[in-house]
């Protein structure tokens, strides 16, 4: 009798030892109204954004440690607006597998399979990702929703300044990009001479990671070739005080601070397809407007939100 009850005693050592290590090891670092990210939240998030992202491997462990508590905060004011506005998270099936697709190709992966197996070393499931997709595909269509009737786009203007110009050389810029805003007790010169030693140090694509509240600064960044036409009059003059390789100064924009970096520039004469040209400066257009709706949109909802880093 005195041995079962040694070992049931030692059993009960050993879960109170178990569990107390757990706790330590998995503490609150963030509270977000109800909802809290541990530090095993963040460690997941660290092999996520490691093998899906090979930039963030450059970074110092502050750095990634930042940028995966970041990537965590900004994930879940996003779905916590997503559940208010829709009844279920999903998303469709072929909408979904697009995304794994285009995940693995960016990452020099050739199947799914090997996508998985990647996961898998890395104790990642694939759940754990296609719920990082809905969110973001769910948040797109929220912003959408909310402020397509916001859009200010005149087609009929675009195209008269198409058939002017039908036959003319034209400018298409690969462009990089930070957005940034303030947080309390920063001023604008500060902050942007932060970001510039970071962008002296460690390059343009790696401060983005750092540094943007963009979604694009999970891809270093990158904008993409966008048409002359297709731009803001004031981002376009902006863009053309600077060469390749170079960046501009802040530019104001709604939510935040812009600056732009041209990667490279193709020049063409040729003659435009009046109507495909249309469609497409129209549709660069209204992502325009709505990321600049989207960012307004998160930063009240982040303020309305009680967030503490403990």
């Amino acid at each position: 009798m005195k041995k079962i009850i040694f070992l049931i005693s030692l059993i009960m050592v050993t879960l109170v030892q178990k569990n107390t290590l757990y706790a330590i090891d998995n503490k609150i670092i963030v509270k977000i109204d109800n909802d809290i990210i541990t530090s095993l939240d963040i460690k997941k998030e660290t092999r996520y954004l490691l093998n899906l992202n090979p930039k963030t491997k450059n970074l110092s462990k502050d750095e990634i440690y930042n940028l995966s508590k970041t990537s965590l905060i900004r994930e879940k004011i996003k779905e916590k607006e997503i559940l208010k506005n829709f009844e279920i998270m999903s998303v469709e099936q072929e909408t979904l597998q697009q995304f794994i697709v285009n995940i693995y190709k960016k990452i020099d992966l050739n199947s799914e399979e090997e996508f998985l197996k990647l996961l898998k070393e890395n104790n990642l499931s694939i759940d754990y990702v296609l719920k990082k997709i809905q969110i973001e595909i769910l948040w797109n269509r929220l912003i959408y929703l909310k402020y397509k009737s916001s859009v200010k786009i005149d087609p009929e203007k675009i195209k008269n300044n198409l058939l002017v110009n039908k036959k003319m050389t034209r400018k298409n810029y690969f462009l990089q990009e930070i957005i940034f805003n303030l947080e309390k007790n920063e001023n604008l010169e500060n902050k942007f001479t932060k970001i510039q030693k970071s962008i002296n140090y460690q390059g343009f694509e790696k401060t983005a990671l750092i540094y943007s509240i963009s979604d694009s600064s999970k891809n270093n960044g990158n904008v993409g070739w966008i048409n002359e036409n297709s731009l803001n009059k004031n981002i376009l003059n902006e863009i053309k005080k600077i060469n390749v390789g170079e960046y501009s100064k802040p530019i104001i924009i709604p939510g935040g601070f812009l600056l732009l970096k041209i990667k490279d520039i193709k020049i063409k004469e040729e003659e435009l397809n009046v109507k495909n040209e249309l469609l497409k400066i129209i549709q660069n257009k209204t992502n325009q407007q709505l990321n600049q709706f989207s960012l307004i949109f998160f930063n009240k909802l982040k303020k309305n939100l009680e967030i503490n880093e403990l």
